[in-house]
């Protein structure tokens, strides 16, 4: 997984099987013993821009999110063939408990880690590693992780049993509706979005916490310049975060008063000014949107106000999805 913020329970996941592999590696001849692990996206990405020494096994942390929206460093790795035999190996970690009905790399691997833990599979490893009563199992997965990754990495011209396990069954559709964190900015403008300053990223961050803290399924998709229908609004709540930006911009413009009233009122809206100089046309701008909006719109003009306005949304989407969905049921 990648975030824009550091993530406590990741860094203590990693940290823990770190110092386990370190006890187990026994540092054949040229072999440097070792983990690298970055906190943040932006760590990630000025690491592989500064260049990265070759490693032998990749340990992934599987979530909706990073399998929807791969990292363009990891994107090659998440269709290989079953059994590959170039390294690096790769061996997934369900964070989720949920992971969608998606054919990428690693999820058999991954799922095997639940053979002798099944609150892993129930619970995904995020649970594991904050509940105090799954101290046992997360020792467990941590030392099973730790001796496949370490024989690996010592014998890297023998394919590691785990690698051949079968592919894993998965369901044929989703247990639960997603919920989409849709994106609108200005084009050009599709990469890490903090409008308020701070860390990079921080808007859809927010709103992925959000959507998590009422234990929804969530989502990004950062282009919605194609029918509503097709980018599954009309099948799933979910929160439009528009830049307003994209307001003022030619090319982006038509689409978004297109786009704008075709929304269900299970899909909010949060209206996000970057900049706040001209307030005349802050005003403008956000009652030409609640025009067009026929169920309401949340305007954020900084970090706080984006703070509380996330909830709400993502509240009031989730509650007039489950009131006047046709599809749902009483």
């Amino acid at each position: 997984m990648r975030a824009s913020i550091p993530n406590q329970w990741v860094e203590r996941f990693y940290h823990r099987l770190d110092d386990e592999v370190r006890t187990r590696a026994s540092g054949p001849s040229g072999l440097r013993i070792g983990s690298l692990y970055f906190a943040t996206e932006g760590d990630a990405r000025r690491a592989h821009a500064a260049g990265l020494p070759p490693v032998r096994v990749l340990v992934p942390l599987y979530t909706r999110e990073f399998l929807h929206s791969p990292p363009p460093d990891f994107s090659e790795y998440l269709h290989r063939p079953v059994h590959p035999t170039d390294l690096p190996f790769i061996h997934p970690v369900l964070w989720d408990a949920y992971i969608p009905a998606r054919s990428v790399s690693g999820l058999a691997q991954a799922m095997s880690l639940g053979n002798f833990v099944g609150e892993y599979a129930d619970c995904g490893m995020l649970s594991i590693c904050r509940l105090s009563a799954y101290a046992n199992e997360l020792r467990q997965i941590v030392e099973l992780l730790a001796e496949r990754v370490v024989y690996a990495a010592e014998h890297p011209d023998q394919m590691p049993e785990w690698v051949r396990s079968a592919p894993a069954l998965l369901p044929s559709a989703a247990p639960e509706a997603r919920f989409l964190i849709s994106v609108i900015r200005p084009k050009g403008d599709e990469g890490d979005w903090s409008p308020f300053g701070g860390q990079p990223g921080a808007v859809t961050d927010r709103a992925v916490q959000a959507a998590h803290r009422l234990v929804l399924l969530p989502e990004i998709v950062t282009s919605v310049s194609v029918p509503v229908s097709v980018n599954g609004t009309r099948e799933s709540a979910g929160v439009l975060l528009l830049d307003a930006a994209a307001l003022d911009e030619p090319a982006a413009r038509p689409m978004v008063m297109r786009l704008l009233p075709q929304l269900p009122s299970w899909m909010t809206v949060v209206l996000v000014f970057a900049d706040n100089g001209d307030e005349a046309h802050t005003l403008d701008l956000a009652d030409e949107v609640r025009v067009l909006v026929r169920h309401g719109v949340q305007v954020a003009r900084d970090a706080a106000e984006f703070e509380q306005v996330i909830d709400e949304a993502v509240r009031r989407a989730r509650r007039n999805f489950l009131r006047g969905h046709p599809n749902r049921t009483t």
